[in-house]
Formats: C-alpha cells, structure tokens, sequence
C-alpha cells in the first residue's frame, strides 16, 4: 500500500509564525500543512481532519494552547492526536505539567532548534504512516481484538445474536441468556430517523455490508437500555463461517462524544455571548438558502443591523451592562423570527438576520419594522432602564440571482443609507445606492491622486466692503482641477464630505493652508493687494486633530506676512460641544495673531453665546438667511441683532451668499458692511486676481450701477 499524507495542524494566532513552522517542515515528505489563527478555529478544522500531529502555540487570544489541547484530548476522535506544545515562554517544570495535564506529549520552546524539531516531527510522522500501513492490512481480520472495551456481537444470517461479550451485555444491561437469540432490531433503533420502530436497522446493515466490507452507523440509540437513551456507534462486517455469512458488530457508547462533539460545533459556529450564530457559520446559512432558492424559484431577503450609539452605552455604564444589553437585544431578535429563519451576531454591535421564502418585498419590510420598534423598546438591565436604537438594511436575492457576497455587500449599503438617513430606521437597497457608492469611492480614489499631486486647484471669492467701495478680502476655495481626473469636473458640495469622512479632509486643508500662505507672502510688498486678508476653511476633524496646532505652527512659520492677514473660518457645527480642547484651540490660534471667523452662522444651532464667549474676529451670516431677505420677518430679526452684538464685540459681520441687487439693499440696510457672494463675482483662479482687483479701483465693478441705491441707505 502506498504511504497517504500525514496531516499535520499549525495552530498559531501569528501569520509570520505559521510560516515560519511551515518553512522548517518542507524537507519532511509526505506530509499536508494545514493552519488555524485561534483556538476556535483549530476545534473547527478537527471536526472534518484527522491530524498525525498538531504544532499548538499556548499563548493566544480568548483561548490559550491549554483550553485547546484539553477540549482535543478529551475528544474520542482525536484523543490519540500528538499534540506538540509550542511557546515563546520560559520552560518551566510547571508549565511543562500542565502542558502534559491537558493532554500534549511534548513541550518545545521558541526559538525553536530547527534539528530538534524536524527529527521529532519526522518520528512522529513515521509512526503515523507505519500505523496507517497496520490499520489498513489488519482492520478486516483482526477488528475484533482491537474492540477491546467495545461491545461485540456475533449475528446469524438472520439478525439473531448468537454471541455477546461482557462489554455487550454490561452495556445492554442484561444477562447473558436475555441477550442471545434475540433479533438486532429489537436492541437498537436508529435515532436520525422519523420511522425508527418501523425502520429495518438489519436489513440496511446486511445491505450495505455487501457493498463495503466495512459499514459504520452513526448514533443509533440502545433500545434495552431503561434510563435516558444511549447513543451508539456501530461497526459492521461480515465474515463466512462453516459455508455461511455472519456478521460482527461492534459497538460504542458515544453520547460523552457526542455532546462534546455538538459543544465544539458549537463553540465553532456561534457566538459565545449571545448564543446566535456567528459570521461564518451564517454565511454558509446564506449560501445554501441562495442554491435552495435557484431551484424552488423563491426570495432570500438578508438584513443587517447595527445598533445606534452602542459605544456611548459601554462608554458610560460599562462593557457588563454592554454584553447584557447585547444579550438581550439577540433574545428579542430570536422571538421575532419564524422557526426557519436564523440570526446572527457578527462582532461589537452588528447582527444579521436571514429570511427564506419571502413572498414579496413587503414580508421583509415588516420585519425590519418589528425588529426596529421592539428594540426601541426600553431594556431592564440591573435594574436600570437601557434604551437602544437600530438601524436595518435590507436586501433581497430573487431566484438565487445575488451570490452570499453580492447579497452582503447589498445589505450593507442599505444599512449605510438608514444611518445615514437619520438612524432608527431601515432602508431597502435599490441598484441607484449601488451606484452612489461606487461613485463615492471613485471620487475618493480620484481625489487621493490630486492630493498627493498636488494638483487641487484653489479659487478665490471676493468680499467688498460697501463702505469702503473696494474688495477687502478673499476666501479660498477648494476646486476639482480642470484636466486630468475624470471626464466631468466634481463640485465641492460632492468631493468635500467625502474628504471630511476620511482623512483626506486634514491633507487637503493644510494644501489650501499652504498655497493661502504663500499667496499672502506674495502680496504683503504689493500695495495693490497688501491690505487684502485671505479666509481659509477649517474642519472640524481638522480642529479636533491632536497635532493640528504643531502643523499650523510649522506652516506659518515658513511664511512672511502679517498674521492678521490670515483668517481660519469655522463652521458653527464644528464646535457645538464646545469641549475644551475646541476652546483652548481656538484661544492658542488666536494666540499667534491669526483672525477666526464663525462660518455659516445660523446652519446649526445658533447661539448668540457664541458671539460673546469665543475669540472671534469676523461672523459670517449664511446665505440661507440672506437670501430670505425681504420675505422673513424673523430672519431680518436675526440678522441686525448679530449686527449690533457683532459690532459691540468690535467684530466684523460678512454677509454670504448675495445673489442680487434687493439682497445686497437688504444686507446694507440691517447693517451689513462686508458682502461675500456671485452678485459681486465668483471664485476666481489666482490669476484673474489683479486684474479684478485694478476693475474695482477704476470703479467698474458689477455693482457700480446699484451703489447709489444702496448708498442712499446708509
């Protein structure tokens, strides 16, 4: 017979260290690797392998190398499994103990000798194969004698028992005389089956005897036995004796084996804290719903959840209440269900639920409804009243149509567009969120490149003074660049809140930063644009960043220009909560001499405090109230008592977003000096600057026609 391959198991938490072990063991011939990352992984793997060795480190995450070489040992399938302890620990007689304790035969110690461990790998693989080659040439002849321990049963070409021995007849629990002459059927019923008093166990066995010369039945249940039932093993074959076929059967208690076996799958395909399934053992639920579905014509319908705020419940009360709330919330998921239908837990907050047999769309949305509701529900946990929210994506596989990854990747841009929509909600997918996505993703990619080009174009806005009847200023302005990324230029009402959702919201505004700088260096010798000020946008990421204040510090200081000229604006929703690492920010930029304007004033929620208790130089009334002018009493409020705060704090007041010529009278008439809007001009690129800059002093700006209007209010 020739030699199969020796399997051989790498259990290590470490990629680097696998490949490591696998490296040492490639002179060895005859052998397969296989490798697992945690303890519950390896225990996964051993239910469907058989190991000639197992290479075990000890120290790995939620289960060490003991937990697991114990559960293997203890295991009837693979109690004989060699089981090679390794650990990068000291050796110690005590850790030496307990290594053999739970079960290994050995203990080596990293670095490893590569001598060493090749030589007891290949005497262990060289017993394995030498077994392999004894079991296979006397399995059929000598069964019996290795069976010690097992009950064996001869049986008549008819099924009657006409020898037992004493292994039999202690499992059995009866004399000998009550054993012989009585018919198999009438000692075992088979467990797995509806029909098992009117199942024929013989008659299958005689059957598939003739086939195979060996024939093993799983967990058939002994029928004399009169307390709770007792799951056995039993080993068929036949022999011919005096000119007629009889057969053996041995056979063994394998209950112990079976709910160790069951508690291993399990600890291999659910969740630990919540009892539902896991990632992967859910994923194959959706694979074989999906196949299942390709051939019935049927709707598999996945939903993901994730619950809202769950790191402010650990944050606060603690990761026990946490795991509770956690706990709970898979209970009142499991009652929601029908009986085929399967929940899952994917890690942290996120589960899953699969539905089958969908009859419409609606079926699903009516789950995901329940589930949010019930959720919402408050939880008693310690006694203390837990709320939580959820949000739901929802997406459905007609036919099979949609693979386990198309169908995940659906539910989870659903489940994107539910936060999104506002949280404790659910949202159906539908191809146009598909597309969004990909959309976004392209912009992000497109984007990346233009940073790292440095190709960002950069416009400037604009601000006039209406008293001074000259521009004061400008605002620079982030621009997709006009060749080079992509067929279609990108507004900045798209490409800036992607940015601000990843970190290249902090590279692009320290370009703008930059170039803004270096703009300023270029007019303070110029007298054309020497009295100009130059407004940059901060973001709120870019505010909150740790070493934000270090970066500004270094830019500046590679620049020359007066450091009023330089204004950072600030969006109102940037320092809502103003924590006080945004206050002593804004205080340590005020500190070096650069001007701060609140942008947007009034998109949030505004506050007048704001005038009053933070450093600000220049408020800018956003453009939603401007331009409401004229039709809003309340706003015309609004605006002339930031006015006159503004002006009694010594700050300056720009208005944003002026469009035409009633906006601009209305402006002045509340008390508006600085206008900012396209009535005036859009944003410019750098060198169209002079040139609007010498149209102003020769008094032939757009607005030329409107001042007197404006002027006879003032």
């Amino acid at each position: 017979m020739d030699c199969s391959l020796s399997k051989i198991l790498i259990v290590d938490d470490y990629e680097s260290n696998q490949l490591a072990l696998a490296n040492v063991l490639q002179p060895i011939n005859n052998i397969e690797l296989h490798f697992a990352s945690s303890g519950n992984e390896a225990l996964k793997v051993l239910i469907n392998n058989s190991f000639s060795l197992i290479l075990l480190d000890v120290n790995m995450p939620n289960m060490d190398g003991y937990e697991v070489a114990e559960l293997i040992s203890n295991t009837q399938a693979h109690r004989h499994t060699p089981i090679i302890m390794v650990t990068a620990h000291e050796t110690g007689s005590e850790n030496i103990l307990k290594a053999y304790d739970c079960g290994a035969i050995d203990y080596i110690t990293k670095p490893i000798e590569v001598p060493i461990l090749l030589n007891k790998v290949k005497q262990f693989i060289r017993i394995d194969q030498l077994q392999a080659k004894t079991d296979y040439l006397s399995s059929e002849r000598e069964l019996i004698l290795e069976a010690a321990g097992q009950g064996v049963i001869k049986l008549s070409a008819a099924g009657e028992i006409q020898f037992a021995n004493s292994k039999c007849l202690q499992l059995f629990g009866l004399s000998r005389e009550q054993v012989l002459d009585k018919h198999l059927n009438e000692c075992f019923k088979i467990s797995l089956c509806d029909d098992a008093d009117s199942f024929d166990l013989f008659a299958e066995i005689k059957s598939n005897v003739s086939k195979t010369p060996i024939y093993q039945v799983q967990e058939v249940t002994l029928a004399t036995y009169k307390k709770d039932p007792l799951l056995m093993e039993l080993t068929c074959t036949s022999v011919h004796q005096h000119g007629e076929i009889v057969f053996i059967i041995v056979f063994q208690d394998i209950t112990k084996r079976v709910v160790l076996e069951n508690k291993l799958t399990r600890l291999a395909n659910y969740d630990q804290l919540t009892e539902l399934a896991n990632r992967s053992y859910f994923n194959e639920h959706i694979e074989r719903a999906i196949f299942r579905s390709q051939r019935i014509h049927s709707t598999v319908t996945l939903l993901m959840l994730d619950l809202d705020q769950f790191k402010l419940v650990n944050d606060t009360l603690g990761h026990d209440v946490g795991d509770a709330l956690l706990r709970d919330v898979a209970t009142r998921i499991s009652t929601t269900l029908r009986i085929n239908d399967i929940a899952a837990r994917f890690g942290g907050d996120e589960f899953a639920v699969l539905l089958e047999d969908c009859t419409s769309i609606i079926d699903a949305d009516l789950v995901a409804e329940k589930l949010v509701k019930l959720i919402a529900q408050p939880f008693i946990i310690q006694g203390n009243e837990v709320f939580i929210e959820t949000s739901i994506g929802i997406a459905c596989s007609e036919n099979g149509e949609a693979n386990q990854t198309t169908l995940s990747k659906w539910a989870d841009i659903a489940l994107y567009e539910a936060k999104s929509a506002g949280r404790n909600c659910y949202q159906r997918f539908v191809q146009a969120m598909s597309d969004e996505r990909e959309k976004k993703a392209y912009i992000q990619s497109q984007l990346r490149h233009i940073i790292d080009n440095q190709a960002l174009a950069i416009h400037y806005q604009p601000q006039y003074s209406v008293k001074e009847q000259k521009i004061i200023g400008f605002e620079a302005l982030a621009r997709w660049p006009n060749k080079g990324y992509g067929t279609q230029l990108i507004s900045p009402a798209e490409f800036i809140p992607i940015a601000e959702q990843s970190y290249l919201i902090h590279d692009l505004g320290l370009q703008v930063l930059r170039s803004s700088c270096l703009l300023l260096s270029s007019w303070r010798l110029d007298k054309l644009t020497q009295h100009l000020t130059l407004s940059v946008n901060l973001s709120a990421k870019q505010l909150n960043a740790p070493d934000f204040l270090d970066k500004l510090k270094a830019i500046l200081s590679n620049y020359q220009f007066p450091m009023n000229k330089l204004i950072l604006e600030i969006t109102e929703t940037a320092i809502l909560n103003r924590t006080a690492s945004v206050i002593s920010s804004l205080d340590a930029i005020k500190a070096m001499g650069v001007g701060l304007a609140l942008d947007d004033f009034g998109t949030g929620y505004s506050s007048l405090n704001y005038l009053q208790n933070l450093p600000f130089d220049v408020i800018k009334i956003d453009q939603c109230f401007i331009q409401s002018i004229g039709m809003c009493r309340k706003n015309n409020v609004v605006i002339k008592a930031v006015v006159d705060i503004a002006t009694a704090y010594n700050m300056d007041v720009v208005a944003e977003g002026v469009e035409n010529a009633e906006q601009l009278q209305g402006a002045v008439e509340l008390g508006c000096d600085k206008i900012q809007g396209f009535y005036f001009s859009k944003p410019i690129e750098e060198s169209a600057i002079n040139a609007l800059l010498l149209q102003d002093l020769t008094g032939c700006v757009v607005y030329e026609e409107q001042k007197h209007k404006v002027y006879a209010h003032m």
